[in-house]
């Protein structure tokens, strides 16, 4: 670690490495900062912004930094803050790309004549309980085809073939994407995963694009999860004059199902020349061992980058064990026991980790629950990501807040409709979205048509949700009000004790969740936080409960790490399972390095020769009990050991 810090330096560049600090303080051209797992990226890059603001006196909103998760970006946001305390008044904006896309796309809606104004992003409830039921009646499918259409409708925008002509057809169905766009007339809504491609196209088509300030400055994290139309963008940007710096690692390029390709970061050099290539070599997480397993993954690859990482000094050697079940069962309550091992012998149950490639309806996570439980061990399954909004009283509250904005709002007003005990049934709302098509209006005008010339329960529902719009609308105030960060949440407790006055009860979860969001992203009205609830959901964020043992999936686990790492189920049947092409059986490749990567100093490999009851009905060649080792791991440095044998000389020590 460097010692030859100025005091003017200790401002920005305090405790980092040698190689932490050259990065951080490189100047002159594009730079592509290559870190492998472990080696500090977030507080490089964290150093790079207060380089440039105190350093170089850049202005602080010259600067952009996007990010791949929220987690990240509110990770990223808060060292930056601590590092800048005192020092400016202003901050650089940190942002996921989605979130940027739609604060640009917000910003410039007038130039936007595609796409329905205004702006409305639907969620992830909207679009599985509204917009793919709809189109299930629409076009007389299943919701497994809408899917399907929707992912192929997605894909085109991902991979820009959108863009392109024949010979290279678009893989979403014609007539799927007329009835789609209609739909979506109807209701005034665009879908989050267009929104990068649109303001790809806004990109080009608008000159006089306006964003909050000037960029002089993109640092983007995680770039090697960009995909075509990701990557499109940072171009377009680098053409308006502002300087590129990418950090990341193509190693750990897991996101092949947005279409995120590691090409991206490998081409840097040639796609943005001039360019620096900077590099951060020293892994201060993974023991020795971990190390030398990891890398065996990585370099199964050829076409990556061959790049420095080794430990730090005075790494521990670590520990890895490859451990072979007979069955499923067996590996469920081996896996328990070795969990009551650990924090027996010390380890705090949440700094041990269990992640698993999937769990189709608990098939995994059932079992080991019941071990768990048996074993006393405290254990969470943070698999799936259900929200609070999701609920009932969620709904309401979110759709409520959104009418107060936009009293016009169609997909909120048919949520309120779909979730209250109210009377109004799914006849008279089709009836309603029928006129509405007929007449070329949208949903919410169709609906104040029909409601106020006729009486009945819909009447009642209309003037009952007027009502409590009004006394909702009268804290969330103009689209343009701001309020200090305290002052949100007053006003987020006022709202709730309004709700409660109107019989909407159960609110303590959702206000609680809502509460949390506008304080991590700093919200400063209602339309900013709006938008963040828009955009969760789009990648999977880290869950991580205190106190327990966390069983999380593998693409949960990215950024996280825990002194004891299991990684279960590491069978051929699921890594790579049914990825079998070129670029699928690759992600899941660098899947199993970044799940090894996770482990600080114990590193354990569960795999089960055979599975029988749900188990047996998942992977490749479900139905059959058969299951083999890795192909990753089956000329490893590392040698299967019985699991029974390894278990039972632990009760020796």
């Amino acid at each position: 670690m460097s010692d030859t810090n100025t005091p003017d330096q200790a401002t920005w560049a305090d405790k980092l490495l040698d190689e932490q600090k050259t990065a951080a303080a490189h100047e002159g051209s594009n730079a592509r900062m290559l870190a492998g797992p472990g080696t500090g990226k977030t507080l490089t890059l964290r150093a790079r912004v207060a380089y440039l603001v105190l350093e170089k006196k850049v202005e602080p909103r010259e600067i952009m930094a996007l990010t791949f998760t929220r987690a990240a970006a509110a990770e990223l946001r808060g060292r930056i803050e601590k590092a800048l305390e005192g020092k400016v008044a202003d901050r650089p904006r940190v942002a996921t790309l989605h979130s940027f896309a739609l604060r640009t796309l917000l910003r410039n809606a007038k130039l936007l004549d595609v796409l329905p104004q205004p702006l409305r992003i639907a969620d992830d409830w909207e679009e599985r309980h509204i917009i793919q039921e709809d189109l299930k009646e629409i076009t007389g499918t299943n919701i497994k085809t809408v899917r399907k259409n929707l992912q192929a409708l997605s894909a085109d925008w991902d991979t820009l073939r959108a863009d392109e002509s024949a010979p290279n057809p678009l893989k979403a169905d014609a007539a799927f994407v007329g009835a789609w766009e209609q739909h979506r007339r109807t209701y005034g809504y665009t879908l989050r995963s267009e929104l990068v491609y649109q303001l790809k196209r806004a990109l080009e088509q608008h000159g006089d694009l306006k964003f909050d300030n000037q960029l002089k400055h993109l640092l983007v994290d995680e770039y090697q999860d960009l995909n075509a139309c990701d990557l499109k963008v940072v171009s377009r940007l680098v053409e308006r004059g502002c300087l590129v710096y990418a950090a990341g690692d193509d190693d750990q390029s897991i996101y092949g199902f947005r279409h995120a390709n590691p090409e991206g970061i490998r081409r840097f050099d040639k796609e943005h020349a001039p360019s620096k290539d900077l590099n951060l070599a020293t892994c201060m997480r993974c023991d020795q061992a971990i190390i030398d397993l990891a890398r065996f993954v990585a370099d199964l690859d050829p076409a990556r980058i061959k790049k420095p990482w080794q430990p730090r000094t005075g790494a521990g050697a670590g520990e890895v064990h490859l451990l072979r079940f007979d069955t499923g069962q067996d590996e469920a309550q081996g896996i328990a026991s070795l969990c009551k091992f650990l924090i027996t012998n010390g380890t705090p149950p949440d700094e041990v980790l269990i992640l698993i490639r999937s769990d189709r309806s608990g098939a995994f996570s059932k079992p080991l629950q019941s071990h768990m439980a048996q074993a006393g061990v405290p254990f969470s399954v943070n698999v799936e990501s259900d929200s609070p909004l999701d609920s009932a009283p969620g709904r309401s509250l979110l759709s409520l807040l959104r009418l107060s904005l936009d009293d016009g709002d169609s997909l909120a007003w048919r949520t309120l409709l779909s979730v209250r005990k109210n009377g109004v049934g799914s006849k008279t709302v089709k009836d309603i979205a029928s006129d509405a098509m007929q007449s070329g209006s949208r949903f919410g005008v169709a609906l104040r048509a029909k409601a106020l010339g006729s009486g009945g329960a819909l009447r009642k529902e209309f003037d009952s949700l007027t009502q409590l719009l009004g006394d909702v609308k009268a804290l969330v105030g103009a689209s343009d009000a701001t309020f200090a960060g305290q002052e949100m949440q007053e006003r987020l407790g006022k709202i709730s004790q309004v709700l409660s006055g109107h019989g909407l009860t159960d609110l303590d979860q959702t206000m609680a969740h809502v509460s949390a969001l506008a304080r991590e992203s700093e919200v400063v009205n209602f339309a900013e936080l709006l938008s963040i609830i828009s955009m969760a959901g789009l990648t999977p964020e880290q869950e991580r409960t205190a106190g327990a043992v966390n069983m999380l999936t593998m693409h949960k686990a990215k950024g996280l790490s825990a002194r004891a790492v299991i990684v279960t189920a590491c069978e051929d049947e699921y890594l790579p399972g049914r990825q079998q092409s070129g670029g699928e059986e690759a992600d899941e490749r660098r899947l199993l390095f970044v799940s090894l990567t996770r482990a600080r100093e114990r590193l354990y490999i569960a795999y089960a020769q055979r599975r029988y009851g749900p188990q047996q009905h998942t992977g490749r060649n479900s139905g059959k009990q058969k299951r083999h080792l890795t192909r990753y791991l089956r000329n490893a440095p590392v040698h299967a050991e019985p699991a029974g044998d390894y278990l039972g000389g632990l009760g020796k020590i």
